[in-house]
């Protein structure tokens, strides 16, 4: 076993073995990305960011939207909101909107710190949580041999254990920050999932416990449903990119 901050590689995979199970196909709907049975689900909205300064504000999906005269709703998709395909990845912006982009696979730190909060009273394991992230980063931090790995549909994870606030340490090297792209409780009170190809998180949980995470206002949060897809094309509100 190795250290990384505040996480702990796991001795063995087992513990993942019930989130790969309840995973329904790729890149499909919500239940492909948090795991079947919770009584409800949340997707967490990574803001974009514009520059004041020498600070970095965090600019929200429903103002991008009014920008752009879109609508903001639960499926929402970013390349819908800002109306071309040309504004995702790269050195892409709208000018006097957003500088930066959401974050894409990855929860940022301060967000990730709020929701370990929340959570933390949405289980009675916070001290024993479990923490996998996909094995395919470049600057992983997690030394190469040193955590047992388990897979999901198209992707090898490495398990890792600790509690709930080891969130806060990154599983990629300086300067790069990088979330677990899945983490749950040894309870299993609740899920929490950010694949490596969007720019949301979905959390699974009781309606209490999702609820708890919709009250903080430091999150942009809807309630979606299980059968809600998740892909860029999954809007069906606001017109298509171009």
């Amino acid at each position: 076993m190795a250290r990384i901050g505040d996480y702990t590689t796991a001795a063995e995979a087992s513990p993942a073995a019930w989130v790969a199970a309840g995973l329904r196909g790729f890149g499909e709907t919500v239940l492909s990305v948090v795991p079947v049975g919770f009584a409800a689900y949340a997707r967490i909205f990574h803001p974009a960011e514009r520059r004041q300064g020498d600070d970095c504000k965090p600019v929200s999906w429903h103002a991008v939207a009014v920008a752009n005269g879109r609508v903001a709703h639960r499926a929402m998709q970013w390349p819908s909101l800002v109306g071309s395909w040309r504004l995702v990845h790269g050195d892409s912006h709208q000018h006097g909107v957003w500088d930066g982009e959401p974050a894409e696979g990855s929860l940022p730190r301060d967000l990730a710190m709020v929701l370990a909060e929340v959570l933390a009273g949405q289980t009675a394991t916070p001290a024993r949580c479990w923490f996998a992230v996909w094995e395919g980063f470049g600057a992983l931090a997690v030394p190469k041999g040193s955590a047992p790995s388990f897979e999901v549909p198209h992707r090898r994870m490495l398990l890792l254990t600790g509690s709930v606030t080891a969130v806060g340490t990154s599983l990629c090297r300086e300067p790069f920050w990088q979330s677990p792209n899945l983490w749950w409780p040894d309870d299993r009170a609740w899920c929490v999932a950010t694949e490596i190809d969007l720019m949301t998180t979905y959390v699974g949980g009781s309606r209490r416990c999702v609820q708890a995470v919709l009250d903080r206002p430091e999150l942009e949060v809807a309630i979606v449903e299980p059968a809600d897809g998740v892909t860029y094309r999954s809007d069906s509100v606001n017109p298509p990119p171009t």
